[in-house]
């Protein structure tokens, strides 16, 4: 799909798409790391998740070693999941905005569009 009309049915029609992540935070770290939006996006995360290990450690020398298993478990899996669907906005952002960020993403496969032709089912009338 070219770009413009990628733009367009971004804005105004039922558009699917796929982000890898993987591929796709390799391309943010080797093309936009001079962009203030992806420094400030990368400090909050360093950020967070110093305070995280802080509070882990913190967790271990006050609760029991149960308790502090399982509260640090799922701090981390939701800084992970946080951390994994604000990478792809910020990914999506960059390739709404540049063209050849687009081109290559889409080129690498990182990004995948394709057109969402399932409309939702009518609700139910109360």
């Amino acid at each position: 799909m070219p770009y413009k009309i990628f733009v367009i049915a971004y804005n105004n029609g039922p558009l699917g798409y796929l982000i890898r992540i993987p591929k796709a935070v390799c391309i943010l770290l080797n093309r936009k790391i001079r962009d203030a939006r992806l420094q400030l996006f990368l400090l909050k995360s360093l950020a967070v998740a110093v305070a995280l290990l802080d509070a882990g450690i913190f967790g271990f020398n006050l609760l029991p070693t149960s308790w502090a298993v399982g509260l640090s478990a799922h701090c981390v899996f939701l800084f992970a999941l946080i951390l994994w669907l604000n990478s792809g906005d910020l990914f999506l952002k960059f390739a709404l905005e540049d063209e050849q960020f687009y081109n290559l993403a889409t080129k690498s496969h990182a990004l995948s569009i394709f057109e969402d032709t399932e409309y939702s089912l009518p609700q139910a009338q109360n």
